[in-house]
C-alpha cells in the first residue's frame, strides 16, 4: 500500500485584524499567517527568493468581486505558479459559492483543504477527491517542482535534527560515525534537489 503524507506541514490560519486600503500592504502578515508557504501547494518561499517572489492571490477573484479586493479573509499567500494558474477562475457568480458540480476551490485555511490531497513517498502531490482533482489540474500541482521543494524542506529538517545529535551531546565513536554518515547521505540528497532549483540538473517525474 502506498504511504501517504499530508500535503502540508502546518495548516495556515489568518490572524491579522488591522484594516488596510490596499491589499498589497498585507503581504508580510500573510507570509506570517501562511508560515511562509504557498497556501495551495505548501512550497516554502525560502527556497525561491523569499517573500519578494511570492504573490497575493484573491481566493474569490477581485476581477469578479471587487468589494473583496482588500478583504484580508479573501487573501491567500501564493507562489507565482499557483497564482498564475488559478487566475480569475471561479465556479459561480457568488463569492460564497466556491464549489459547483465538483469544480471550484477550497480555502487553504480550512482544515478540509488537506482532505482533498496527499503526498506520496516521493513528495508528489496527488488528488483524493473530485474537487481535489479539479484543483490539482487547474493549478498544475503535478509539477515536479512541488515534490522537489517538499524534499528540500524535509531533508533540511532531518539534517538539523542530526546536527543537534552531533553537536548537542557526547556520543561514542560508533554512534557518531553512524549519525555523521547519515548526515552526509542526507546532505548529498539535499544538494541534488537544491541543484535542481538552480537549474543544474534534471529530475524525472
Amino acid at each position: 500500500m502506498e504511504k501517504k503524507h499530508s500535503i502540508r506541514f502546518i495548516t495556515p490560519k489568518r490572524t491579522f485584524e488591522k484594516k488596510y486600503k490596499n491589499y498589497r500592504s498585507y503581504k508580510k502578515y500573510l507570509a506570517s499567517d501562511f508560515n511562509n508557504r504557498c497556501g495551495y501547494c505548501d512550497d516554502y518561499d525560502g527556497w525561491q527568493g523569499g517573500e519578494a517572489t511570492y504573490h497575493i492571490d484573491h481566493f474569490a477573484p477581485k476581477k469578479k468581486f471587487e468589494n473583496l479586493e482588500n478583504d484580508y479573509n479573501n487573501l491567500i499567500y501564493s507562489c507565482s505558479y499557483c497564482n498564475r494558474f488559478k487566475g480569475d477562475d471561479w465556479p459561480s457568480d457568488d463569492p460564497k459559492v466556491n464549489i459547483v458540480n465538483n469544480k471550484g476551490y477550497i480555502d487553504p485555511c480550512e482544515d478540509e483543504y488537506q482532505k482533498h490531497f496527499y503526498r506520496d513517498s516521493t513528495g508528489k502531490i496527488k488528488p483524493e477527491t473530485p474537487i481535489g482533482e479539479y484543483i490539482y489540474n487547474k493549478l498544475q500541482l503535478y509539477l515536479i517542482r512541488h515534490s522537489v521543494l517538499w524534499n528540500l524542506t524535509r531533508l533540511q529538517k532531518l539534517k538539523n535534527q542530526l546536527l543537534e545529535v552531533i553537536e548537542g551531546r557526547d556520543v561514542d565513536k560508533e554512534e557518531f560515525d553512524e549519525v555523521y554518515s547519515k548526515y552526509t547521505e542526507l546532505s548529498i540528497e539535499f544538494d541534488k534537489y537544491f541543484r535542481y532549483i538552480l537549474g543544474d540538473i534534471n529530475i524525472k517525474n
